[in-house]
């Protein structure tokens, strides 16, 4: 005899009743293909049934809810998707890659489902979330990056607030952000002439503007058999690993700092800069510089050393300024001091930005030069310029054009030509004038 319930009483009872009995089934991934039989051995000799669900379908979303991850399953992992949003429990907006942002009909029951379903996600990572720690920074296997705040941080009747970051690293190549208009041949074949012959750049932006996308397909260009060592925080966005008759062809380094309550065990990105330089390192990659680790980027740099990365600032001059910030919180001296040598680490800034259409542009790339006295001067090397921007509707129309309005200088020709650029192909360079073929 059938007896039809609610579904939220109904996930209630069979969660009590698997943990008073099948308790494994719960918190051991091993087990987990058990738990189906064991909710519909449940189901079965109880005779509950949900309206409109069939037997196959319950038993899926009961499932849904004790092994994976409730409304959010069906969101995570897939290559469309950017990020999910949970605003509140009752409030979940997801982002696709091309812009959209489209809010989730389906929601968690209550706050605490949603602060519940959270904690499993963190549980991958060994993170917890909780009144003592209400703030919790994790990740999921196939680079998903989990941000989550909770009561008292947010509101007590909104539960929890999540940031769920999906990760494509490999999407983009060079030719698909000259075709996408992100930028033009010219300004990439700049960049992956300075990644070659050893010039240090960061690409700056705010977050979701495409610096890691950007950076990751300038990477590709460097010949096999120079060495790149990597460094990132949490989940790995870089993939640059080149396989060729299932042989990895390149010579490529990818590390992760591992963080731990415990501060013994901790291995910071600053740790991975330092041990990156006695690998003998062509190229160190710092994903994105947020901490200390940036004073031994700056080091590196300066004693010789390839060093590209991204950082959340807006354009060239602001990127320095957070540079020697950061550098101070390890090193204070003089913070003009800190400016001079960030602008000699990084003597070029490219500047990243998400528009209001969605598009991603580099807006513009910058030389910084130390003048005899210790200031900074910028030059604009590439810049886009937006001649039209309307909103119709609901749709934005943004026009513009790119423009090379100043020429690199003379020092950093210099540099190029003593690190080995052939002059035929510096020449390119050198001449203002429209995007070469």
């Amino acid at each position: 005899m059938s007896q039809s319930i609610a579904f939220v009483p109904l996930l209630q009872s069979v969660q009590e009743y698997i943990s008073g009995h099948y308790a494994a089934a719960l918190t051991e991934s091993s087990k987990f293909p058990q738990l189906k039989t064991y909710i519909e051995k449940y189901l079965r000799d109880k005779g509950y049934t949900v309206e409109g669900l069939s037997f196959k379908d319950l038993t899926d979303k009961l499932y849904c809810e004790m092994a994976e991850y409730s409304v959010l399953t069906k969101y995570l992992g897939r290559d469309e998707i950017e990020e999910i949003n949970i605003n509140g429990w009752d409030d979940i907006a997801v982002t696709y890659v091309d812009g959209r942002i489209e809010k989730v009909a389906e929601h968690f029951y209550n706050p605490q489902h949603a602060i519940d379903i959270v904690k499993r996600l963190l549980h991958h990572s060994g993170m917890i979330i909780d009144n003592a720690t209400p703030m919790s920074q994790g990740h999921l296997p196939g680079n998903t990056r989990i941000t989550a705040l909770k009561e008292p941080l947010v509101d007590d009747d909104r539960g929890i607030s999540v940031s769920i970051r999906l990760l494509h690293p490999s999407r983009v190549n060079r030719q698909e952000l000259v075709r996408g208009g992100n930028s033009t041949q010219k300004m990439i074949d700049f960049l992956c002439m300075c990644i070659r012959y050893g010039v240090s750049f960061v690409v700056a932006g705010a977050t979701s503007s495409g610096k890691t996308t950007f950076l990751n397909a300038l990477l590709t260009s460097v010949p096999d058999n120079k060495r790149i060592f990597t460094i990132e925080s949490g989940s790995r966005e870089l993939s640059l690993l080149r396989v060729k008759d299932g042989q990895i062809i390149n010579n490529v380094v990818h590390t992760l700092s591992r963080p731990s309550d415990n501060p013994t065990y901790d291995i910071t990105q600053e740790d991975l800069v330092v041990a990156s330089l006695r690998f003998n390192p062509d190229i160190v990659v710092v994903g994105e510089m947020r901490d200390v680790e940036a004073y031994s980027a700056v080091e590196a740099s300066l004693t010789g050393h390839t060093v590209v990365s991204t950082i959340h600032a807006s354009a060239a001059e602001a990127a320095h300024m957070r540079l020697a910030l950061l550098c101070q919180k390890r090193f204070p001296i003089n913070f003009q001091t800190s400016l001079m040598q960030a602008g000699q680490a990084f003597p070029l800034v490219v500047y990243a930005h998400k528009l209001e259409d969605n598009s991603r542009k580099i807006m513009d790339i910058s030389e910084c030069v130390i003048t005899q006295g210790g200031e900074r001067e910028y030059r604009t090397l590439f810049r886009y310029n937006i001649t039209n921007n309307e909103l119709a509707g609901d749709t934005y129309k943004i026009e513009g054009y790119f423009e090379q309005p100043e020429l690199m200088s003379d020092n950093l020709r210099r540099k190029l030509m003593q690190y080995g650029v052939p002059q035929s192909t510096l020449n390119k360079f050198i001449v203002k004038g429209a995007d070469y073929a």
